[in-house]
């Protein structure tokens, strides 16, 4: 094989690596912000502007938009098994949440 070719190839590998870890990273970043709204609508469903204010500091925190939550979100859930997933992986963080939780006040 040609010395060029196999230095692309390599380029291109490390390329496509890093960018799969930074979707990974991206992914869970959605991932808790998602759970994290759900809890937040959960636990101050009785304050509609406590709830605004949670949700929009938790978004300024992770640099996020909730247009940007919704497009995202939206696009999931266009994909039946990508969505599963999706919410598998927030269903995980709320129950951590919930274990975390219980273990405090034990």
């Amino acid at each position: 094989m040609d010395f060029k070719v196999a230095y692309i190839i390599l380029i291109l590998t490390l390329f496509l690596s890093c960018n799969a870890e930074k979707g990974k990273g991206t992914d869970k970043k959605i991932v808790q912000t998602y759970a994290e709204i759900l809890f937040l609508t959960e636990k101050f469903r009785n304050d509609s502007i406590k709830l605004k204010q949670e949700i929009d500091s938790l978004l300024k925190s992770n640099n996020l938009t909730m247009s940007q939550v919704d497009s995202i979100t939206t696009e999931y859930s266009k994909d039946p098994k990508r969505w599963a997933e999706f919410f598998d992986e927030v269903k995980k963080h709320l129950d951590e949440k919930s274990l975390n939780a219980q273990k405090k006040y034990r």
